[in-house]
């Protein structure tokens, strides 16, 4: 599969009517409006009274009865994880070595000891992939980072599934970023500043944590000799300790930044100064980090913004909050041209949302899972209501455990049916059902013996990311305590005499085994897909602690609002 699309640009012509939210520099909004698209592009974009395009003029129109935006874009998320739940954070911490070190086994109990085992698995693998892919679209995520794999032999690839993978696209005019860089990159300033000089865009971790040993992990981007290792290729992921004036020199050598404002809430208790990189220059999307400290999705992710906004006075916008999730990450992969907004000439990726509201913005910051009504990627429509589906799907019928189309699924109370079938599909992954994905994984979970070690020994990785794209078979999850492959998410350039940034290169093996906690895995459950089936997990928000009291209480209401939609 390596260099191949995650759909080949045949997609059938399709005429989508609604209101169309196209989020162009314009920010051009028809209220009544068809989106033409065919062979993975869109067309055109027009009002629903004119004529349709060359081409078109056979093609009957669908009427959504809803309101049509871009596909969300989520340039922060640890995929695999999202099988887990939320963490109980045991105390406020205030850098990245606190929480993942030998000094909170909960950590590992209930996080990195159960990957580790799962990512071993091979019948879970498959189960994983089939699950955390579907809990993104659902959410309307169509691009993400990707799930890296290992094989047995120890190379790493990246899988190339339905949701578009940011370091494994397959296409030509949406390059790859990368969000590891190799040892040598990340301890040594030169190396670093070559990597990022070149045309590549790097998604690494920086300053995760609010306190000076996170705050020096951006102070080591300033060299001895004044220059500064910052370039636009430079996407920094949380930068939680960065002040007014770091942001400053951010913007001024092209950086930008990944917002998740609940991880960081939840871990630290406050997040990053979102206003100052704004006013700044730093152009800021959202991710929603991972299941254990974060949103669900970035659907999620986007509510969680708006309540923290406003809680703290941050003049931001409902528009200026789905350009975070839309065309700001697209900007900052360089894809702005092909993808990020509804325009013609660019990727046919979309989402419909239920009716419609006055403000087009505010109604994706509000809806839930149960209010998406399509999601479209490449131009093939891959889940949505059974009407939309089965209009735009030739042959798709509603049928039970059917593993590549029209599995019928429950989400907030409402029938949704999944397209899963895919020309480029590991076959290991297209056997899975979401229904045998979620029996699997429930088992995997209860299953943990009292006695499982929580840090199994890694396997040692060959350094070389280059194997062949997609390949499930026999493969494990290349995360934590499952592979070491000699690449870091985070720089760890030296200052004052040591090496910065949380989990240091060097003697990974017995760093990994010196975190095993003396605590045993113990049986876990597996959460809903869908948040607004969900509503324990914005009640389990509403007693987190380290949350600032008025944003917990808007999360508990929220989680009143899904239990309303649930019944």
């Amino acid at each position: 599969m390596s260099g191949v699309a995650i759909d080949p640009a045949s997609s059938p012509p399709v005429a989508l009517r609604g209101r169309v939210v196209s989020l162009d520099r314009a920010a051009t909004v028809l209220d009544d409006g068809v989106v033409y698209a065919r062979d993975g592009a869109i067309i055109d974009v027009r009002p629903a009274a004119a004529p349709p395009p060359a081409g078109f003029e056979a093609v009957e129109v669908t009427p959504t009865h809803g309101t049509l935006f871009p596909g969300l874009i989520e340039l922060h998320n640890h995929l695999p994880y999202d099988v887990l739940s939320l963490w109980p954070v045991p105390r406020r911490f205030t850098n990245r070595d606190q929480w993942s070190g030998k000094s909170t086994p909960q950590y590992h109990q209930l996080i990195s000891g159960p990957m580790g085992v799962l990512g071993r698995q091979p019948e879970v693998v498959p189960a994983i992939v089939r699950y955390v892919e579907v809990r993104a679209l659902l959410g309307g995520t169509t691009t993400s980072q990707g799930i890296a794999l290992a094989s047995n032999a120890g190379i790493v690839s990246h899988f190339r599934g339905l949701v578009r993978n940011v370091e494994s696209t397959g296409d030509p005019d949406l390059p790859p970023a990368a969000t590891h860089i190799a040892d040598i990159e990340a301890t040594d300033a030169e190396h670093f500043l070559a990597r990022i000089s070149g045309t590549q865009k790097l998604l690494l971790h920086l300053s995760e944590g609010v306190d000076r040993p996170a705050h020096d992990h951006f102070a080591a981007l300033h060299l001895a000799d004044g220059r500064w290792a910052i370039t636009e290729n430079l996407i920094g992921i949380h930068c939680a300790a960065l002040t007014a004036e770091d942001f400053r020199v951010f913007a001024g050598h092209g950086g930008s930044m990944v917002w998740s404002p609940l991880s960081n809430l939840l871990l630290y208790g406050k997040t990053a100064d979102v206003e100052a990189a704004r006013r700044a220059g730093v152009t800021v999307a959202l991710g929603s980090d991972w299941s254990p400290s974060g949103s669900k999705n970035l659907l999620g992710e986007l509510k969680v913004a708006r309540i923290y906004a406003d809680a703290v006075g941050i003049p931001l916008s409902d528009l200026e909050l789905v350009r975070m999730a839309t065309t700001s990450p697209a900007q900052m992969l360089g894809w702005g041209a092909r993808l990020g907004s509804l325009e013609p000439g660019k990727r046919a990726d979309l989402i419909v949302l239920a009716g419609r509201t006055d403000d087009p913005y505010g109604q994706l910051v509000r809806a839930t899972e149960a209010d998406m009504h399509l999601v479209m990627i490449n131009g093939i429509t891959r889940v949505g209501t059974p009407g939309l589906m089965t209009s735009l799907v030739p042959g798709l019928q509603a049928r039970a455990n059917v593993s590549a189309a029209g599995e019928q699924i429950r989400i907030g109370g409402r029938t949704r049916l999944l397209n899963l079938a895919q020309a480029t599909a590991d076959a290991r992954v297209a056997a899975v059902t979401v229904a045998e994905a979620e029996r699997r994984l429930e088992a995997a979970l209860a299953a943990f013996p009292a006695g499982t070690p929580s840090t199994p020994r890694p396997l040692r990785a060959a350094v070389s990311e280059v194997g062949r794209d997609g390949e499930v078979a026999g493969s494990l999850l290349a995360v934590a305590n499952v592979v070491d492959n000699h690449m870091s998410p985070r720089p760890h350039l030296p200052l004052r005499g040591r090496l910065t940034g949380p989990n240091l290169p060097g003697n990974r093996d017995a760093e990994l085994l010196a975190m095993a906690a003396p605590l045993p895995l113990q049986a876990l459950q597996l959460e809903p897909l869908a948040a607004v089936d969900n509503p324990g997990f914005y009640e389990a928000l509403g007693a987190a602690d380290n949350v600032p009291a008025d944003v917990r209480q808007q999360l508990r209401q929220l989680g009143e609002a899904h239990a309303t939609v649930i019944h």
